[in-house]
């Protein structure tokens, strides 16, 4: 069985981005408290990358029960 499932993609996107800013200044945060310049940039690319998985897992969930309260 497929089921097709229609998403707003740049909503998903958006909210990706948006989450990515914040991880990325959490990680930017992290970096500063441990005082290490050296894991500045993967504390920022890690930080980034798991804000927007966040994000757009977040927006996927919130696009899914919204299509299953109108179904």
């Amino acid at each position: 069985m497929i089921f097709i499932v229609i998403m707003n993609f740049r909503m998903l996107i958006f909210s990706g981005i948006m989450t990515a800013l914040a991880g990325a200044l959490l990680g930017l945060v992290v970096a500063h408290i441990a005082e290490r310049e050296s894991r500045r940039p993967v504390a920022i690319v890690v930080g980034s990358g798991l804000g927007f998985a966040i994000g757009v897992g977040y927006e996927a969930m919130q696009q899914n029960r919204e299509r299953e309260e109108t179904d």
